[in-house]
């Protein structure tokens, strides 16, 4: 209500005060709530920070600290393949980088009546229930060639080339004439039928213009491949020799080619020739001793290419011993078993004990299990793992390393 004023005008009341509780609770209440909130919200965030189930924690640069982990760096290879005058196929190498940085690595001579079965992806049809890669190299060319060895040896290659007489001239034509050890006389048949001592039996100095001639000299007899396998296996120790030694760019062609880039990488460090696991069985086929093969390509290739992208798993190993000479006994182990190796490093801290396979999803616990039986190790379900990989391998100090592997 209003009352009149002496002038006739009305005057409006003043409001009542308000309580003392009311007029100085309030705004400390309001003070309380957002102190109590950015405490929360202190708290929530150094949570988070802190965690380790997320994996997200300070970058480690240092590739021998606890919890250093990268991404890996797939080996570098190539396959090569050499072809004669007539257009044929004699030999098939290939050449892996063990180290970009350091050289060194493997050169794997295989021998071009090595069979793959038909069927396979991008392996020609058009023969037998086995086709040998001379076949396939008849049929569709350096593509077939190389898709039938990548199956031989269930990895994939970085590149393949392929070399001709005069580009193997060019190639080896930067150093002097490799010298090999003969056991007999190859003899080759003229055009008029009679017989002509190619090269004869003794030290031969092979010069660039002949090396297609002795890398493809067929041999007579049930072994005849392993024979020519094994020459080709001395000229080439005898290149890598002559390339070694100060800047192996000095010996090769000044050009701007992936094998020369390769070549002179791998000669920079230990280069080794393998001839392979092959051997006839007697009736004149090759045979292959499988586990040495895959004992082969498991030290070509640290860290390989899938033959068939998307088809593995994934799996990321970790150190956890603190001892860096299980890196590369348990990088093999596990390679062994099947897997893409796309992550490797050091687990967060060192001591640990048991060697374990963690999965995140439960779909992958029998793949787990599998892996764990291999390495020797226990399995782990963790939904909150590294969502990077499939499977995370921790190395603990109970991984026993394998050992009596043939090297060579």
């Amino acid at each position: 209500m209003s009352a009149e004023g002496p002038t006739g005008e009305r005057r409006r009341r003043p409001n009542p005060s308000l309580p003392n509780a009311w007029k100085w609770g309030f705004p400390v209440l309001a003070a309380v709530v957002a102190a109590w909130g950015a405490i929360l919200l202190l708290g929530g965030l150094t949570t988070i920070l802190d965690s380790q189930r997320g994996e997200t924690r300070e970058a480690v640069t240092d590739p021998s600290a606890a919890g250093f982990e990268a991404f890996v760096e797939q080996t570098w290879s190539m396959l090569v393949a050499t072809e004669d005058e007539s257009g044929e196929l004699v030999e098939v190498a290939v050449v892996a980088a063990s180290d970009r940085s350091g050289g060194g690595g493997t050169v794997l001579l295989i021998p071009v009546e090595a069979s793959v079965s038909e069927g396979v992806t991008g392996v020609s049809a058009g023969c037998e229930a086995e086709c040998r890669l001379v076949d396939q190299y008849r049929n569709g060319g350096l593509d077939a060639v190389r898709m039938a060895t990548a199956k031989i040896l269930d990895v994939q290659f970085t590149g393949a080339t392929l070399l001709t007489p005069a580009r193997w001239e060019s190639l080896a034509g930067a150093v002097d004439a490799v010298s090999v050890v003969l056991e007999d006389d190859l003899v080759a048949t003229a055009v008029d039928g009679t017989s002509v001592i190619r090269f004869p039996a003794g030290i031969v100095a092979v010069a660039a213009a002949d090396v297609v001639d002795l890398l493809g000299f067929a041999s007579a007899g049930d072994d005849g491949s392993l024979v020519r396998l094994d020459r080709q296996g001395d000229w080439w120790r005898g290149w890598v020799d002559a390339l070694q030694g100060g800047n192996p760019r000095d010996r090769l062609p000044n050009l701007e080619l992936d094998v020369i880039d390769l070549l002179a990488t791998v000669v920079r460090g230990r280069v080794r020739v393998v001839v392979g696991p092959w051997g006839a069985d007697g009736g004149g086929v090759l045979a292959v001793d499988a586990d040495r093969l895959t004992d082969l390509v498991v030290e070509m290739f640290p860290f390989p290419i899938p033959r068939v992208p998307g088809q593995l798993l994934s799996v990321r190993l970790l150190n956890g011993t603190g001892d860096p000479a299980l890196d590369v006994p348990a990088r093999e182990a596990v390679l062994r078993a099947g897997v893409e190796l796309a992550v490797v490093g050091n687990y967060r801290n060192d001591g640990v004990i048991q060697t374990r396979v963690i999965y995140r999803d439960p779909e992958d616990e029998a793949s787990a299990e599998a892996l764990a039986a291999v390495i020797g190790g226990g399995v782990l379900f963790d939904p909150y793992l590294s969502p990077v990989t499939d499977l995370t391998v921790v190395i603990g100090i109970d991984f026993v390393p394998r050992v009596g592997v043939p090297r060579g």
